[in-house]
């Protein structure tokens, strides 16, 4: 009998196992599906590309886009750590107006000013500004150490262009070029089991089971009992006293919740699974950030990236009468492109990336089946919505602009995707649906909210359950501007601080 179990040993889980488990009276369980022990790969910061696919990657694929006919790879962390384990290490809050948003859409109190305690507390920094950012916090982060030429060139051309500059631009209250925080200490990746977890797994109050898949909460009315959950060939399961909380991601999260019997009741009812809580918006308001890059052929060698490929990061807006930006682009030291697109090979070009950061599209996951181990259904709905390939092709605009500036005159033989010929609205559009590539920040399948599309409400409670709540990527209600990881550890430090404090007293 525990008083909490998490579920999911990912970013957000270590974070609230670790802080629940601060009490030494509080007996909680994590249960993660990966292993303990991570791939030598994971510590080499340059070796990220190299753990999609990976035995730490769950290996998810969509369904055929409508935008290109193609299914496309969707990794995400399977291990200790989950994502953060295998990402790029970026690590940058979204500009303010993005929480805003959540709050005057239906989520007071999740607003930036709110928020920001909880990024305060998950980072450490030096000489940034202490009213902003934290200097004691678990994360120890900071820019490269030595900065790729390619990164340097391309910080220095987007200046030239008339862009301006920022000296922090992950603080969440800037926009501009700068260089990008990272999750490396001394060389290494830091994940959220290494910052979190790892220093607290002796407590003798914390239990965390690895290499094993929960199937399903034990729901009965109105409370959650337990979870079942399947190692090896044993199913075993876990009682709870207290609450249950869901962290498994933006995927597994709502594939979780409708295997419990949780979610559409039209859907559930399909798949023959038993509603026990008729919740619509599980699995709906999927979204993700799709990316699109200029591809260069280098004059010279490009030397072997030492770092995450992408050091230097820009945040604009596609529309000067936006309340802050929708666009980023990322200078990357290897030609990174969707699948097919044909270009130069690692080490004889480069990449300007477009990413689109507040897509109006919007996707959802459904169960494949009901058969335990059965897959999701991931359908990201990419330029569903035409003002998604309006905005990229304004940032391709922006982004050809930077690549022809004198800056990377040394570096640029020619630009070989789309190519010099493409240059109208319309050609550009169907280049960004061609060269499309996922920047794998998947979020909002769980969202929060009062209306009766929300998942949960501003506690994280799920809206019908009394002692179930969701941390993760999946409550996020709309997109913000920046990589996912920073928001969800702040996401998680604000649910770990909600679950102390509506905790019984313990006798």
């Amino acid at each position: 009998m525990y008083d909490y179990i998490v579920v999911g040993g990912g970013t957000a889980g270590c974070v609230v196992a670790a802080r629940l488990s601060e009490e030494a009276g509080a007996r909680v369980l994590l249960i993660e599906a990966g292993g303990r022990r991570p791939l030598p790969a994971m510590a080499t910061v340059s070796a990220w590309p190299s753990l999609s696919g990976s035995s730490a990657d769950w290996g998810d694929q969509t369904v055929p886009l409508a935008a290109t006919g193609i299914a496309i790879s969707w990794p995400s962390g399977r291990a200790l750590g989950g994502s953060t384990a295998i990402n790029a290490m970026s690590f940058l809050r979204g500009h303010r107006s993005c929480y805003d948003a959540w709050a005057e859409s239906g989520a007071p109190g999740w607003g930036f000013d709110d928020l920001l305690p909880m990024f305060m507390r998950t980072e450490r920094t030096e000489g940034r500004d202490p009213r902003l950012r934290g200097t004691s916090g678990p994360l120890r982060i900071a820019p490269a150490m030595d900065r790729h030429p390619i990164a340097a060139a391309g910080l220095e051309a987007a200046l030239e262009v008339g862009q301006s500059g920022a000296d922090d631009v992950g603080s969440g209250v800037q926009e501009g070029f700068g260089p990008c925080d990272l999750n490396v200490v001394n060389g290494r990746r830091q994940s959220a089991a290494d910052a979190y977890l790892a220093p607290v797994l002796h407590r003798p109050n914390l239990t965390l089971v690895s290499d094993a898949v929960v199937q399903r909460l034990l729901v009965v009315g109105d409370r959650c009992s337990g979870v079942v959950y399947r190692r090896g060939a044993a199913t075993e399961r876990a009682a709870c006293a207290g609450e249950v909380v869901v962290a498994a991601g933006a995927i597994r999260s709502p594939d979780l919740l409708m295997r419990s019997g949780i979610g559409a009741q039209r859907h559930l009812i399909k798949h023959g699974i038993p509603v026990q809580l008729d919740l619509p918006g599980v699995g709906e308001n999927l979204y993700d950030h799709p990316m699109c890059s200029l591809i260069y052929s280098s004059r010279q060698p490009v030397p072997a990236g030492t770092n995450n490929h992408g050091e230097v990061v820009g945040l604009v807006r596609s529309d000067p009468a936006l309340t802050g930006p929708d666009l980023q682009l990322m200078f990357v030291d290897i030609p990174l492109r969707g699948d097919g697109v044909p270009g130069p090979a690692v080490g004889e070009g480069y990449a300007v990336m477009v990413s689109l950061m507040r897509p109006f599209s919007r996707g959802s996951i459904k169960l494949g089946s009901a058969a335990p181990g059965a897959r999701p259904v991931i359908d990201p709905r990419y330029y569903a919505d035409e003002r998604d390939s309006e905005i990229i092709v304004r940032g391709l605009v922006v982004a050809r602009r930077i690549g022809d500036a004198e800056a990377l005159a040394r570096w640029r033989e020619s630009e070989v995707q789309p190519g010099r010929h493409v240059r109208d609205d319309h050609d550009l559009r169907e280049y960004a649906r061609r060269n499309l590539r996922s920047y794998h920040h998947y979020a909002g399948t769980c969202r929060l909210g009062e209306d009766e599309m929300a998942v949960v409400d501003t506690r994280l409670r799920i809206r019908g359950l009394g002692n179930v709540r969701v941390a993760d990527a999946s409550v996020m209600p709309s997109p913000v501007s920046a990589n996912t990881a920073a928001t969800v550890y702040a996401i998680a430090e604000r649910a770990a601080g909600l679950l102390r404090s509506a905790a019984t007293p313990r006798g």
